[in-house]
């Protein structure tokens, strides 16, 4: 077992790129969408979706960039299909196992190898990496705040706006997360339009 301090700085990131993203990378999108059409979503996603946005969401590449308006346009129209919080959380966490499975396992084995103990802690003090993986712009800090739990803050990210992505992100989190853990919990302690704070536990 890990022994940390009640609070403990794991990752503190301030992206080169400014303190507003304005680019996402294609594979959060291509990811949503191919989740949407397993959950039967789609018809309903698509209704919303304004037509001018159409071929730049749909025709998507995984590997690509894409701006943050084109992913307000994807998330204001899953915002606008109004789900509920259990299929956003469900949402969030296939979207975790698809984009961030690999790099995760490769932390979850190498953890292991060195006998550090796999617990939430592993991937939180790599937060930064995850975040230039996926985003370009805005920033995050994340600290324990226990031996079990974490307090983790996003910046800077304009589709926190919608209330779809900031439980669906929470989601993610803990899909992450019970990679290494039998259970995490998260609680927003405060959102605005381009911030999330969230406390997370884990047993």
């Amino acid at each position: 077992m890990i022994n940390l301090p009640p609070s403990e700085l794991l990752s503190e990131h301030e992206s080169a790129s400014g303190p507003i993203v304005t680019q996402v990378r294609g594979a959060l999108i291509v990811s949503s969408l191919q989740t949407l059409r397993e959950l039967d979503f789609m018809n309903r996603y698509l209704g919303h979706l304004p037509k001018v946005h159409h071929d730049e969401v749909l025709f998507a590449l995984a590997s690509s960039w894409l701006s943050a308006d084109v992913a307000l346009a994807h998330y204001g129209a899953c915002e606008a299909m109004a789900l509920g919080d259990r299929d956003l959380d469900a949402i969030g966490q296939h979207v975790s196992k698809r984009i961030m499975g690999t790099f995760l396992g490769t932390l979850l084995r190498s953890s292991r190898n060195l006998g550090a103990g796999a617990t939430p802690v592993v991937p939180l003090r790599q937060y930064h990496r995850l975040w230039d993986r996926l985003l370009v712009g805005g920033g995050c800090t994340v600290r324990t705040s226990g031996m079990k739990d974490a307090y983790i803050e996003s910046r800077g990210v304009p589709m926190f706006r919608y209330r779809y992505f900031r439980i669906a992100y929470m989601g993610l989190i803990r899909g992450a997360g019970l990679m290494f853990a039998k259970a995490v919990y998260t609680r927003v302690r405060k959102a605005t339009n381009d911030s999330l704070s969230i406390d997370a536990s884990w047993v």
